[in-house]
């Protein structure tokens, strides 16, 4: 592992990773708010193409056993 960063090390990786996300969004929203542009949407689908419910095309999954209980037979 590396050491631990030194305060001034932190404040300048939270400047490094935060003021990228920052100008995306502000120019996203400058582009929005101030040119005109719509927003992007996600495409819907259309009457030709069949309506899947969400709960259909979803997995269910079986809970994973802490450590510290024991495992029931029927989980198995």
């Amino acid at each position: 592992m590396s050491a631990r960063l030194s305060p001034q090390a932190r404040r300048l990786r939270t400047i490094i990773v935060s003021v990228p996300i920052i100008g995306a969004t502000s120019f996203v929203l400058y582009k929005r708010l101030v040119l005109g542009e719509p927003r992007r949407e996600l495409p819907r689908p259309t009457p030709s193409q069949p309506d899947v419910d969400m709960h259909q095309r979803l997995v269910p999954i079986k809970p994973q056993p802490r450590e510290d209980e024991p495992v029931r037979r029927e989980e198995l």
